[in-house]
């Protein structure tokens, strides 16, 4: 592939990824190819495996240009993995649809210009191949939505799942049990949620704060939750002994040559653990410590003893000495959460007064071993939807950038803590809030917690509605190629003659196919805004939306209504000949400021359009002097020795359509000015395009 065209952050390559050809010309191949492959029936892996090797292409990124068909609007994958592309699409249309899907890209501004020129050279590649494209038209129907190729399927196609009545009342009983430690623990409601899934999930927790904040009555509370748990607790020092964590060596066992401690009554026995101030451990326990935490088993002699440990609650005034070696068994503990003392005067008179009531759980709300079991089945049915999982992996891509240190395993765990999270709320599909627990489970340390948090509300936005996808149909607008949309008429550009009746009826039913999927975007908006905040309030392990989630709905929402406005302006514009005349010299651009005199070589007025401004050789239109006051109290009218052009709209359009030659307007005016006039109208011509359709104003940045 050329090595002339690098990636562009954001279209070719997503956090240093590839992902989409970086060569315009391999674009083009890949989507003839595609296109071929549809005709043929070929299945996903044919496909990818074709474009890979004909197209000479990474697989990953012929597997992301296949991925992103669906997003051109005229094409879908089939349950049998074969894809239908609609029957007036051909290779200049999906290219450029390919080439406006990458100009609305958000990317850093010093790429703003290669991607135009990327989206350009796409498309004129696809116009020079079009006459000897082997693809040709396509004849396959429409087919269905897409169910992403190689993704699990969405929460919409789960939602009708019957949900384990097990997991239902798990999810009761975890409410209830999470109630007791909320009025147990004043403002730690996001502390106790998630120790709690860490917990369910069998991983362990961190807590990271100052003397006297309750992390060792927290680790007590948690044990509580579990019936029948055994609680062990210790206070580790470098001067810790490793018979006080694991419990003595046996003496008969060593008359009989058989080294084994006796761990009744220690960690190995216990089901939670709470080990205080964990990383002043030494190393003679470490290494235990480690087996014993990750694969549950403890090693003595030639003894490997399975270890019931539900969690381990390790708590730290610190973080661990970068240079001590215990970046092992920092990684080991998965939700890491700080501790800050009370903040509140309500929650300070209530600790300080004893007026917190004693955690009490009913011995009917603790979480049995069933109960754990039925977390883990269930979290094995919870589904991944194609967001989610575009979501991780973008998470997955920051989190290299910035160097956030999360391990393959932690990544794994994490996941798995999601599903479980899903399973306990009666779920069976992960949700986008969900991704709000994974904050202090990516965050490297507490100081850079914000950094993470900002980094998964960008993924919480509006899913629904990527900003670029409105976008890039407005940008095909001008190309008369919106994507179909329900029942209205859908023409392909080349099924219409040049005469600009017809591409101005044509234009507003692209038109009215636009406002047909802007209407479609903001029933989304609206339904994702309510579904998100439903979930929220139902939601086991979140209590509180943030805001930043209900700014980005807002902003998407004044977006949509910043398009809104402009579709409809540009409707009037469209209504009729009149308002279409009109439209196309505003398009002119305005001339730059003159000191001395006028540009204007002509003035051109449509009459019935109310128009009449200056035109100069450039093509740019200007103000042309009119009646004004003589200082007198009377009215005179400034006159300009410059030819005036008059016509009526239709006869405008005709011209500027390319029907009426510029020379059978020049007859109208006097010999001396046909030569400037000419020029200046010829200039006109090539600003409009040679169009008499007006072209759609632009949109203001997102």
């Amino acid at each position: 592939m050329a090595t002339s065209w690098p990636d562009i952050p954001g279209v070719t390559a997503v956090g240093g990824r590839p992902r989409l050809p970086r060569s315009p010309e391999v674009v083009v191949h890949a989507i003839s190819l595609a296109l071929g492959g549809s005709l043929e029936g070929r299945s996903l892996p044919a496909l990818t495996d074709a474009i890979a090797r004909e197209a000479r292409v990474d697989r990953v990124r012929a597997e992301g240009l296949l991925a992103w068909l669906p997003i051109s609007r005229v094409a879908s994958w089939e349950p049998d993995s074969t894809l239908l592309v609609d029957a007036r699409t051909d290779l200049v249309d999906l290219c450029s649809r390919y080439a406006a899907w990458a100009s609305t890209q958000p990317v850093p501004k010093e790429f703003a210009e290669s991607v135009l020129a990327y989206a350009g050279r796409i498309v004129e590649l696809a116009a020079e191949q079009a006459g000897t494209d082997a693809a040709g038209p396509h004849r396959r129907g429409m087919g269905h939505s897409l169910r992403g190729p190689g993704r699990a399927r969405g929460a919409e196609l789960v939602a009708g799942e019957a949900v384990d009545s097990d997991l239902l009342r798990l999810r009761d009983r975890v409410r209830r049990v999470l109630a007791a430690l909320d009025a147990a623990f004043l403002e730690r409601r996001g502390h106790v949620r998630g120790a709690l899934l860490a917990l369910l999930s069998r991983q362990h927790v961190l807590l990271l704060g100052p003397p006297g904040t309750a992390k060792s009555m927290l680790a007590r509370g948690l044990c509580g939750c579990f019936s029948g748990a055994r609680y062990f607790e210790y206070l580790l020092s470098r001067f810790t002994h490793p018979d006080e964590l694991f419990g003595p060596v046996s003496i008969p066992g060593l008359k009989d040559e058989d080294y084994r401690r006796l761990t009744d009554g220690f960690l190995p026995s216990a089901h939670v653990a709470f080990l205080d101030e964990i990383f002043k451990a030494n190393s003679a326990i470490l290494n235990s410590l480690l087996t014993l935490v990750n694969e549950r088993r403890f090693h003595h002699g030639r003894h490997r003893d399975e270890v019931p440990l539900i969690g381990l609650v390790g708590a730290s005034n610190e973080l661990p000495d970068p240079e001590g070696g215990l970046e092992a068994l920092f990684d080991r503990f998965l939700v890491r959460l700080p501790v800050p003392p009370i903040a509140g005067p309500d929650a300070f008179l209530s600790v300080a007064t004893g007026a917190v009531p004693e955690l009490s759980i009913a011995a009917d709300d603790q979480l049995t071993p069933a109960d754990l079991e039925t977390a883990r089945q269930g979290a094995e049915k919870v589904q991944i939807p194609e967001e989610i999982a575009d979501a991780l992996v973008a998470l997955w891509q920051t989190a290299q950038r910035r160097e956030w240190a999360v391990s393959d395993r932690r990544w794994r765990q994490a996941v798995h803590m999601l599903k479980v999270a899903a399973a306990c709320d009666g779920r069976l599909a992960l949700a986008r809030v969900d991704l709000l627990l994974l904050e202090p489970v990516l965050a490297p340390d507490p100081s850079r917690m914000a950094e993470v948090r900002e980094a998964l509300l960008e993924q919480l936005g509006t899913a629904a509605i990527p900003e670029h996808d409105l976008r890039a149909q407005w940008l095909l607008l001008e190309a008369d190629r919106v994507a179909p949309a329900g029942d209205l008429p859908f023409r392909h550009a080349d099924e219409v003659g040049a005469d600009w009746q017809e591409r101005l009826v044509l234009r507003r039913e692209n038109l009215d196919r636009f406002l047909a999927l802007h209407a479609d975007a903001v029933r989304r908006l609206a339904r994702d805004r309510g579904s998100v905040d439903a979930l929220t309030e139902q939601h086991t392990w979140i209590t509180d939306l943030p805001s930043q989630v209900l700014a980005t709905h807002l902003e998407a929402s004044r977006d949509l209504a910043h398009v809104l406005t402009q579709a409809e302006a540009y409707k009037v514009e469209l209504s009729s000949p009149v308002r279409a005349a009109r439209a196309l010299v505003e398009r002119l651009p305005q001339t730059q400021r003159r000191v001395y005199g006028h540009g204007a070589v002509v003035v051109l007025a449509v009459p019935d359009a109310d128009v009449r401004v200056g035109i100069t050789l450039a093509g740019e239109r200007e103000e042309v002097p009119g009646r004004k006051r003589d200082g007198l109290g009377g009215v005179v009218e400034e006159r300009l020795e410059i030819a005036e052009l008059t016509l009526a709209p239709e006869r405008f359009l005709d011209w500027a359509g390319g029907e009426i030659e510029t020379t059978e307007l020049l007859r109208t005016l006097p010999g001396w000015a046909s030569r400037n006039v000419g020029t200046a109208l010829q200039s006109v011509r090539r600003v409009l395009r040679q169009s008499a359709v007006p072209a759609p104003p632009t949109l203001r940045a997102p």
